[in-house]
């Protein structure tokens, strides 16, 4: 279990107890249940990533990703440059 891995689990997990115990605790401007709303998303990013790299992924910048989840541009897309193509 690589250290990313651990780092995820961890923000899951505390994510999780400030979210289930410590909803209305207030520190500063932050409240817990939120607070532990959003390191639980992270923690869950986070193991997503390391999973995904773990299958063989190429890691590329996350502007590239969500170009391809939404499905602008690139080449995966099928709407890459035409010139690149004539080129060849």
């Amino acid at each position: 279990m690589g250290f990313k891995t651990v780092i995820g689990l961890a923000l899951v997990a505390a994510g999780a107890i400030l979210s289930i115990f410590f909803w209305d605790l207030e520190f500063y401007w932050f409240q817990g249940g939120p607070l532990g709303l959003l390191l639980i998303l992270i923690g869950v990013l986070d193991l997503g990533d390391e999973f995904r790299r773990s299958r063989g992924h190429k890691p590329k910048s996350l502007f590239e990703d969500v170009k391809d989840d939404i499905g602008f541009g690139g080449r995966s897309s099928g709407s890459g440059d035409r010139r690149d193509d004539r080129d060849r």
